[in-house]
């Protein structure tokens, strides 16, 4: 990213973090929930799912880091910033053994100083 990243760039970003390794570490939590809408409040990294709260999720947690560097960049303070995504579970063949995968499609938005910044994002072409 650079120095001045725009809020879109900013939410592509964070799409693309969400969607990447990082998620490795809450795969198990989202698994047991089989399906549902997560919403992650970037700034203060609270968690819900379907309306509900959760315990703290680590991706969150790699979020609200990397949202707070990007931020330093811009011109004001950041307004809101959320990540909503909607996950279900499906069964995936790994190296010829049947695995439970997800399938996951997220979009962030950003506003800061009346801008809105916005980017979605989905892992359906990594299968």
């Amino acid at each position: 990213m650079t120095a001045h990243a725009s809020l879109d760039e900013i939410a592509r970003d964070l799409c693309s973090r969400f969607l990447g390794w990082r998620l490795r570490e809450d795969r198990d939590a989202l698994l047991a929930l089989e399906e549902g809408a997560l919403r992650i409040d970037l700034e203060s990294g609270e968690c819900w799912c379907d309306g509900d709260p959760l315990p703290a999720l680590f991706i969150a947690g790699e979020l609200r880091s990397a949202l707070a560097a990007a931020a330093a960049s811009l011109d004001a303070p950041l307004d809101r910033a959320q990540l909503d995504a909607e996950f279900s579970r499906r069964l995936a063949w790994v190296r010829g053994e049947e695995r439970p995968a997800l399938d996951i499609a997220c979009r962030v938005e950003l506003e800061s100083g009346g801008r809105e910044g916005a980017a979605a994002a989905n892992n359906t072409a990594q299968r």
